[in-house]
């Protein structure tokens, strides 16, 4: 009697790193992509901007761009979380660095607050989003809601997660200690 051993293929999951998506960017691979980011290895489409959208952004720009003098506000743009991902958040604020990040990529490290603004994108930003940015270690992390007129404040990052959130509306006031300031959800929400 003869006995056959199947073969057990286990399938891998190869992820794509910074320095590839870098390079697939520069091959023109995203061209007729539209937007995309990469987080944990894996490159996610962007959704379109709305005109909902941003008007939300260009007022908490514009809020923070007035307020912070020693800080980066950085909108649209990408910071390198760690080897496998690279979100680009709708607003970032960043330390201070003379050349404004133009040797390097700036990094989790350097990023002292993240914004999303989510119009379609609700689902991911309280999920993926959340995870790699409390993973990153990044001490604050906001999702406004236009929608329905609230800010989502996340703060304390362990264990991928945020062990403190705090839902604000247009009419509700709170202090952001990093800087100092005192805010209103009216500061960052349209009707």
């Amino acid at each position: 009697m003869t006995i056959h051993k199947e073969k057990i293929f286990t399938t891998k999951k190869y992820l794509i790193s910074v320095e590839d998506y870098h390079r697939m960017g520069a091959a023109g691979i995203f061209e007729d992509k539209g937007k995309v980011e990469l987080i944990d290895g894996e490159i996610y489409s962007m959704s379109p901007f709305t005109s909902t959208h941003n008007s939300h952004v260009d007022k908490a720009s514009r809020f923070f761009n007035k307020k912070l003098d020693n800080f980066i506000v950085r909108t649209q743009g990408s910071i390198k979380a760690d080897q496998y991902s690279e979100p680009e958040p709708d607003i970032t604020i960043l330390k201070h660095e003379e050349t404004f990040y133009n040797k390097k990529q700036a990094t989790a490290k350097d990023t002292v607050l993240v914004i999303e603004v989510a119009v379609t994108t609700i689902e991911k930003d309280r999920s993926i989003k959340k995870e790699k940015y409390a993973d990153s270690n990044i001490p604050e992390y906001w999702i406004i809601i236009p929608e329905k007129q609230i800010i989502e404040v996340y703060k304390q990052p362990a264990d991928g997660d945020y062990a403190e959130k705090t839902t604000y509306r247009k009419n509700d006031s709170w202090s952001i200690e990093t800087f100092g300031l005192q805010v209103k959800g009216s500061d960052f929400l349209i009707e």
